[in-house]
């Protein structure tokens, strides 16, 4: 199951890398160093768009709740949400460099804060459990945490229709 797990992500890993290369002509390092689910960097996808919220309902994310963003820098907006039994959030940007910068900060530190951790901002479901992240991504000007791994987020992100 690993194995597949490590093909799955090297496989998406070696398309994005060709995606952004064949796209525009300017160089851009789009990459992040992380510990995105045991891999060295977080996908980042679809640069040059702007997406809202109804643009990943429309490709099957069920809105769940909106949280106050005092406690995460830079983000216009926090959704909290599902899609195929996974929970996800999605935090929202004025622009692809904040989601790359303040956001992809705040990602990382959401992965490695404890799941059992009560401090302020993250998620807190039903008798206090919080929502544990496992991975992330960045599409456009959104960040979105993964639950249990990043598979359900690349599909979405994939689906998703930009015009925001």
């Amino acid at each position: 199951m690993q194995s597949r797990k490590l093909l799955t992500l090297l496989i998406f890993s070696i398309a994005t890398i060709a995606i952004v290369a064949c796209g525009s002509g300017e160089s851009t390092d789009d990459t992040v160093s992380t510990t995105n689910d045991g891999a060295e960097t977080a996908p980042i996808l679809r640069i040059d768009e702007t997406f809202t919220v109804e643009n990943f309902e429309t490709a099957g994310f069920k809105l769940n709740k909106e949280f106050d963003t005092d406690t995460v820098p830079k983000a216009t907006n926090i959704y909290y949400g599902f899609a195929n039994r996974r929970d996800i959030e999605i935090r929202k940007y004025a622009s692809h460099a904040d989601a790359m910068s303040a956001g992809v900060e705040s990602a990382i530190a959401i992965m490695e804060r404890s799941p059992a951790s009560n401090s302020a901002g993250g998620i807190i479901t039903s008798g206090n459990n919080r929502t544990s992240y496992h991975a992330y991504l960045v599409v456009g000007n959104m960040v979105m945490l993964c639950q249990t791994d990043i598979s359900v987020c690349e599909q979405l992100a994939t689906d998703v229709q930009s015009g925001g």
